[in-house]
């Protein structure tokens, strides 16, 4: 299972422009892209299929298309299939994965042969423990069980100010910190691939993953 962990960021700017360019460099030219838009509402999705199919306009004969929620498991199963990448966008990963689990769709997902790619809570949602700290959406931080593509959990938009949080956080699991502009590849598990620098917390520790790649 390939994954792209992305932290956040703007796409109206230059922020993520390195990061696509990676995710160009992965995919083929004529790739086709699904947009998983569970994580937020239903009058967001257009403009997320506006703001994706901008993204990936770098690559001349990408495609990119939308998951209709309201599709069957079987049919959902069946546009999952004919992809060659599935996009996991912002919101809320707790609704993600109450839909996931709902349709029926995480073994469909643990047999996906192409790239599977979070954004911000897309990002959250992939992990064992789906961490989410506290901020203007959450009170309290939250940890619920996540979709366990991976054996670790993720902070997106990091910022250290968060550190004194993440800490305790990290005692008996691993935490990888990804600011706003960063994303971390990962291939069967494993950190393949970082986008910028990037954090990691475990056991009270900090520390840090600089930008490399395992070609």
């Amino acid at each position: 299972m390939n994954i792209c962990f992305i932290g956040g960021g703007n796409h109206a700017n230059s922020e993520l422009d390195e990061v696509y360019q990676e995710l160009a460099n992965i995919l083929k030219r004529d790739a086709k892209i699904l947009i998983i838009p569970f994580a937020t509402d239903h009058s967001r999705y257009e403009g997320w299929l506006a703001t994706i199919k901008q993204a990936f306009s770098i690559m001349e004969h990408a495609r990119v298309n939308l998951l209709n929620e309201n599709l069957s498991a079987k049919e959902m199963k069946q546009a999952i299939n004919e992809h060659d990448a599935l996009y996991f966008i912002g919101g809320r990963p707790e609704r993600l994965i109450t839909v996931m689990e709902e349709k029926g769709l995480t073994p469909i997902l643990r047999s996906f042969k192409g790239l599977i790619i979070g954004y911000s809570a897309g990002s959250l949602a992939f992990c064992t423990d789906c961490i989410m700290t506290k901020d203007k959406d959450y009170p309290e931080t939250i940890v619920v069980d996540g979709l366990a593509f991976v054996p670790f959990s993720v902070e997106v938009h990091y910022e250290d100010k968060i550190d004194g949080e993440l800490l305790p956080l990290s005692t008996g699991r691993k935490v990888y910190a990804i600011p706003n502009g960063s994303a971390l590849f990962t291939k069967n598990g494993e950190l393949h691939k970082v986008v910028h620098d990037i954090y990691f917390f475990q056991n009270m520790d900090k520390g840090k993953v600089h930008a490399f790649s395992n070609s």
